[in-house]
């Protein structure tokens, strides 16, 4: 592994990209590969065995890539297939879920109590009370899943009044009344997190994925010595279904236009 290998990146579709951004903007000498997985987005109603398989293809052409870190931008895989990949790949490269930075950060700032919104997937797998348990913190959790709200932003369906219709629907739940802070824990969500912001009145701490993801990449580069000094090649991005709304609205969650590849890594008849 060399210190010039790019960084693979992958979601299930065009969410991941704010955790791209925050790695991008916290590293910007390292190239990052992004594989958005629009063919199946969203992650969150597929059962676990097709989540399982469709990461397994994108690790695998992100591995033919030459990568030295793999990042599951997407709270869904990692929740339901970061420790199926890593029980494979293990010895080929490391792979880091969204999640376990995250909780980290969440206990380091002291919150007693915390609300969580994230798709059928991510809260069905109960992985953040799991989490808060393993590193025996006795946080006061509330999650509800939130299944419109990642396809509604992927179409570009937000801070207008339809998408302020659906989250009253949603954040007017009474366990969120005496929570502290609120994480967004779907990668897609930070593109809301002005509209909960306001929802709440700015009482609440707004928390997602984003930058914890990041400073972990960094102490992993850091620690194996792997900062890339200069970018040596471009940041390249790849969808496994093109769609102009990926097109339209991937510039709006990088912070800049990108140039998109279409990929076809994904055999369905034998995907299973």
């Amino acid at each position: 592994m060399t210190s010039n290998q790019p960084i693979g990146i992958f979601d299930s579709g065009v969410g991941g990209l704010t955790v791209a951004k925050a790695i991008g903007d916290r590293l910007p000498h390292e190239q990052l590969i992004y594989v958005g997985d629009t063919q199946h987005m969203p992650y969150g109603d597929k059962s676990p065995e097709h989540i399982k398989a469709y990461c397994k293809r994108i690790v695998e052409f992100l591995i033919s890539k030459n990568v030295k870190i793999i990042v599951i931008a997407c709270n869904t895989a990692s929740a339901i297939a970061a420790s199926y990949l890593r029980s494979i790949f293990w010895q080929q490269v490391e792979i880091i879920g969204v999640i376990r930075p995250v909780i980290q950060s969440i206990i380091a700032k002291n919150i007693h109590k915390i609300g969580i919104i994230g798709t059928q997937g991510t809260i069905q797998s109960n992985i953040y009370p799991t989490l808060f348990k393993e590193y025996g913190s006795n946080i006061d959790v509330f999650q509800l899943a939130t299944p419109l709200l990642a396809p509604m932003i992927e179409e570009g369906i937000y801070g207008n009044e339809t998408s302020a219709a659906i989250l009253h629907q949603y954040l007017q739940h009474p366990e969120f009344e005496d929570k502290e802070a609120i994480l967004l824990a779907c990668t897609h969500y930070p593109m809301i997190k002005n509209e909960v912001e306001f929802y709440f009145n700015h009482t609440k701490l707004i928390l997602d994925n984003a930058i914890p993801m990041a400073d972990i990449v960094y102490k992993f580069l850091e620690t194996n010595q792997l900062f890339a000094e200069v970018k040596v090649n471009s940041n390249e991005f790849y969808v496994t279904d093109y769609t102009n709304s990926f097109e339209q609205i991937s510039s709006v969650f990088y912070g800049q236009a990108i140039h998109i590849e279409q990929i076809n890594i994904h055999n369905e008849t034998n995907e299973l």
